[in-house]
């Protein structure tokens, strides 16, 4: 819901400093508008420090990650996105009313704790994702969920150099989990893993594998227990 739902992660790393980000309509950008996911990419490219070289990104923030790879090729030296699709969502018409009706309850704290505790989220940081709804601008929410659901490959990612690792949980929906084989193969140094037994906000369910998984994806060591590599001729 905002940058400070990486925070837990980044408790794992504290020697490592991070930039948590608020993309708009969110957290501390709620009253920035959201205009696309292109733009959005485009913004935050302009606004992190030169000193950020690792990017890392779930859900929304993976779609935005992915573009901003797209349009800066050379900018970051690692990547690790999570729970995205390469396009044709199936449902599309569906998702988008869906994304409409369900925007308005989004920033409601009932709701909104009742979200996270169905995402399995951890106890203690159900109380950040609360106060991160809350600061949701609910057209923003569908404004971006609907950009999710039109989603497709951008432009450009065959030049990117990034070394790029493309997660999900093995309990992610069939389309992200089929795709990931498809983003890998449009990226020239890109792999792919599954946390097992997790969900699509497994980053937010098992916080310390997520950050050992980072960590361990920079500094070139084996992954954590529990994340595995997908066989691609397995997932075709």
């Amino acid at each position: 819901m905002s940058g400070s739902s990486f925070a837990p992660v980044a408790a794992h790393l504290p020697d490592i400093p991070s930039v948590l980000v608020d993309l708009p309509g969110h957290g501390g950008s709620r009253d920035i508008p959201w205009s696309s996911i292109a733009d959005t990419a485009s913004s935050v490219l302009a606004t992190l420090p030169e000193t950020v070289t690792t990017l890392a990104g779930v859900s929304l923030g993976a779609y935005v990650g992915l573009t901003m790879l797209a349009l800066a090729p050379d900018r970051f030296q690692h990547a690790l996105l999570s729970g995205l699709h390469p396009g044709d969502m199936p449902n599309p018409r569906l998702m988008r009313v869906m994304s409409y009706a369900m925007a308005p309850l989004v920033p409601r704290p009932f709701f909104a704790a009742r979200n996270a505790r169905a995402m399995g989220l951890q106890p203690e940081d159900i109380d950040t994702y609360v106060a991160g709804a809350r600061q949701t601008r609910p057209l923003a929410f569908a404004h971006a969920t609907c950009d999710v659901v039109d989603f497709s490959l951008p432009e450009g990612l065959e030049r990117v150099s990034t070394r790029v690792l493309i997660a999900a949980g093995t309990k992610e929906h069939g389309t992200i989990l089929e795709g990931q084989s498809k983003i890998c193969a449009a990226l020239p140094n890109a792999r792919a893993c599954r946390a097992s037994g997790l969900g699509h906000a497994w980053p937010a369910q098992d916080t310390a594998r997520f950050a050992a998984l980072l960590h361990a994806h920079v500094e070139g060591r084996d992954w954590p227990a529990g994340v595995e590599p997908v066989s691609f001729a397995a997932s075709a």
